[in-house]
């Protein structure tokens, strides 16, 4: 396996490639003036800037070029060619490497230089071989592309899975973490430095360990279904501490996301009463205070076991104490709340947290809010009047409940659309959001009292 390292590469596509690309190539073949302002927004101090989300795009628009060419070449000499950014790969199973690519070193067999073909594309292509960074990669030692072992299978370096893990053990225990960073000096060397890393930092090597995990376990048989969870476990932790443990604003974790569509437009059309909820600014655009945590189909979701349900809500407060007794630094600034309905799916929750609070049952139905534990919180619909039970959608007045669209009555037992109903997605959508500035949310005060009223509590004992 045969790597080499493209010098400067985003620098090295300057104002004039990038204005001149948009205006030649025949996918574009943009006006002049339009291609310039093209170049003017893509481009930094003449040339494309890395870290610029349009960076990567550009520059494989307009290496496509060199690839073509490497791409024959690979094929014509039994190679396989591939390119992450400025790192070109090389690999073959052949014994001997092709010479029009890589050349062993007179002085040193283990040595090797770009063959004399590879460095004529490469600079033809307009780009310049870094000679400090090519390598020659045998099968019997570890051979990596862009920071990804290959051996046999894409694994990540025990180096780097180490480092990860001692990174999130030293946020959990001293608060803090060290990161290494390259920076340039003033003779444009990158010199390693460790500085203090961030959340998102720290987020983005996990999540990369775990795609590479979710990845793997596609092709491993299903006894190793235990191996690849186990490497879950720190990713988890981490997730519970910047989603819950060191939350920048309360959490509110809803059943679905048809309910934070309706507690967002019913704070929106309540604003003034909910200073701690929402802010609005001079042009009336609403900022919300609380954070509300989104469900998605990611993988990240299933590890904290929040997919939307009370079952996935009774798993969630039964791990919230242990986890959270993994973490011995300062944290638990802002309350998670969680809001579930009054109804038989409820009475289950209520029953996990009697089972830790040995609170009466009926109690808690009626309670404002419930503490569970430390930071966590328990906020159930209200029950009005002689209401045995309660959902979300009994805040909305009759009217809005009986709104039709294409002729279907909402049936909120009804997940699905039928040829006479629509389902609770189609309600959120087209109802409550379209049509929020018509809609009376006052039916909403009584939920958002204790929500507001949580968050007022937690602060109170976080002073204390």
């Amino acid at each position: 396996m045969f790597n080499i390292d493209l010098t400067d590469f985003f620098g090295s596509i300057n104002f004039g490639r990038v204005r001149g690309f948009f205006i030649k190539d025949k996918r574009f073949r943009l006006n002049s003036k339009v291609a310039t302002i093209f170049a003017q927004i893509a481009c930094f101090k003449k040339s494309l800037p890395q870290g610029s989300p349009c960076s990567p795009v550009i520059s494989n628009l307009i290496g496509n070029i060199l690839d073509t060419h490497l791409v024959r070449l690979a094929a014509r000499t039994g190679c396989t060619y591939t390119r992450y950014a400025d790192d070109l790969t090389f690999s073959t199973n052949k014994r001997c490497f092709p010479r029009s690519i890589a050349i062993q070193s007179d002085d040193d067999n283990h040595v090797w230089i770009p063959g004399p073909e590879l460095l004529r594309l490469v600079n033809q292509s307009g780009f310049e071989i870094n000679p400090k960074k090519t390598r020659m990669q045998y099968h019997s030692s570890r051979q990596e592309v862009t920071g990804l072992v290959v051996n046999k299978k894409v694994n990540i370096r025990r180096e780097y899975r180490h480092n990860v893990r001692a990174m999130a053990h030293r946020l959990f225990t001293k608060g803090s973490f060290l990161l290494p960073i390259y920076e340039k000096d003033e003779n444009g060397d990158y010199l390693l430095e460790m500085k203090p890393g961030s959340l998102n930092q720290l987020h983005g090597r996990l999540g990369f360990i775990d795609g590479i995990d979710r990845y793997n376990i596609e092709i491993l048989s299903a006894s190793k279904e235990s191996q690849i969870k186990s490497k879950e476990t720190i990713y988890r932790r981490f997730l519970f501490y910047k989603e819950f443990y060191a939350a920048s604003k309360p959490v509110l974790i809803c059943e679905g996301w048809t309910d934070y569509v309706y507690i967002e437009n019913a704070l929106l059309k309540l604003a003034p009463n909910y200073p701690s909820l929402v802010s609005l600014d001079d042009n009336g655009k609403g900022s919300f205070l609380i954070k509300r945590f989104k469900y998605s189909r990611s993988h990240t979701t299933k590890i904290l076991g929040i997919k939307g349900g009370v079952g996935d809500f009774i798993n969630f407060i039964n791990s919230y104490k242990r986890e959270f007794e993994r973490f011995s630094v300062p944290g638990m600034r802002e309350p998670v709340i969680l809001l579930i309905d009054n109804d038989d799916g409820g009475k289950k929750v209520f029953n996990c947290i009697r089972s830790i609070l040995g609170t009466d049952l009926e109690e808690m139905r009626k309670a404002p809010y419930i503490h569970v534990h430390r930071n966590l919180y328990l906020i159930s619909t209200p029950l009005q009047g002689n209401q045995q039970k309660s959902q979300i959608e009994d805040l909305f007045d009759f009217s809005t409940l009986e709104v039709k669209i294409d002729g279907k009555s909402f049936d909120r037992s009804d997940e699905k659309v039928t040829e006479t109903t629509y389902s609770k997605a189609v309600f959120a959508q087209k109802v409550v959001k379209e049509m929020a500035s018509s809609i009376n949310f006052q039916g909403f005060m009584p939920l958002l009292d204790r929500i507001a009223k949580v968050i007022e509590s937690h602060y109170a004992q976080r002073k204390e």
